[in-house]
């Protein structure tokens, strides 16, 4: 790293580090405060350093940082994808490739979840597990909070969860259609020992899996529409949309949408249920 380069970076924690309140980091606020944002001592402490050798850092001495040291600095300052991309940058690091639990949601995309209410929104990894939700989708498709990993996972749950084929209407659309992504993911990419161990646990444990993943030519019905028999409120009728950010690439953010305003009321008492 050049001393322009220390001194950038250096620059650039400050900048962050001001920009954070205490309530953000989950830090109480305290009377009085001399500076805005964090203190310096409040950052290392989040990051698991010693204060000294943060404020070297952050001064633009010559300490080069270690990838490991940028991701804990990265999650105690709340970066987000681009300015965990730059902090690594300056850093002359290269940022880790992402794998299966590493993926870190921001505030602000948590905060974008929760804004959909009582629409339900999720967001997935790229090996369909459920990372992030607002509380519509946990009143519709069930408390994620209280699950395994593996049972966050949508294409263990469409088959090894007995609620999700009561709830949805065209269950084994919805269920063969994940297995069509499930082969075809795996047999672009084999080499992924949690995939590989997702496949043989359905093989053993669901018929209707190992008889669908032997059939070469099943699809399963296309998404876009979902009607669902909720036990609590009745039928809910939901079309969704799906998109990547750039924060979290190789994820996937799905937000269902009431189809008509029967639907849309129901959701809002399963919503008022849910927090009550």
């Amino acid at each position: 790293m050049t001393q322009d380069k220390h001194q950038e970076l250096g620059l650039f924690l400050k900048k962050k580090r001001a920009s954070l309140t205490p309530e953000q980091v989950g830090l109480p606020t305290g009377s009085k405060r001399r500076v805005e944002g964090l203190r310096r001592e409040e950052v290392a402490e989040l990051a698991g350093l010693s204060i000294d050798w943060y404020v070297r850092l952050e001064q633009g001495r010559p300490v080069r940082p270690s990838a490991e040291v940028l991701l804990t600095l990265s999650d105690a300052l709340q970066l987000n994808r681009k300015e965990r991309e730059y902090l690594y940058t300056l850093a002359a690091q290269r940022l880790p490739d992402e794998t299966p639990g590493s993926f870190k949601v921001s505030s602000g995309m948590q905060q974008f979840l929760d804004l959909q209410n009582p629409y339900p929104a999720y967001i997935t990894d790229h090996e369909w597990n459920i990372i992030a939700w607002n509380q519509a989708a946990l009143s519709v498709f069930g408390d994620y909070s209280a699950m395994t990993r593996l049972q966050r996972n949508s294409i263990w749950r469409s088959f090894m969860d007995p609620y999700m084929e009561k709830l949805l209407d065209n269950w084994e659309g919805h269920a063969k259609l994940r297995v069509s992504q499930l082969r075809m993911v795996h047999s672009q990419f084999p080499e992924n020992p949690e995939r590989t161990e997702l496949i043989n646990q359905l093989l053993r444990h669901s018929g209707k899996f190992e008889n669908w993943w032997n059939e070469q030519t099943i699809a399963g019905t296309p998404e876009g529409k979902k009607l669902i028999h909720h036990p609590d409120v009745g039928d809910i009728r939901l079309s969704y949309l799906s998109f990547q950010a750039e924060e979290l690439p190789n994820a996937t953010i799905t937000v269902h949408l009431a189809s008509d305003t029967e639907s849309r009321q129901r959701l809002e008492r399963l919503l008022d249920n849910k927090i009550s």
